[in-house]
């Protein structure tokens, strides 16, 4: 993922948990992308995190 395009509502994952992507925070600090797991817990990321280590499910599916 070079350029970080997130589709809202889409499942995600991250270190083997499964988040779904809610929004982008409209702000310069670190933890820039925000993501909930199934629990309903609010995850925040930086984006070199999300770039580096953010898969979507469906290309794990292709694989």
């Amino acid at each position: 993922m070079s350029n970080v395009v997130l589709t809202k509502g889409r499942l995600y994952m991250f270190r083997g948990v499964q988040l779904r992507y809610s929004h982008q925070r409209q702000c310069a600090m670190q933890a820039r992308y925000v993501f909930t797991d199934s629990l309903g817990k609010r995850r925040e990321l930086g984006g070199q995190i999300v770039r580096r280590e953010v898969r979507e499910i469906r290309e794990l599916a292709k694989n």
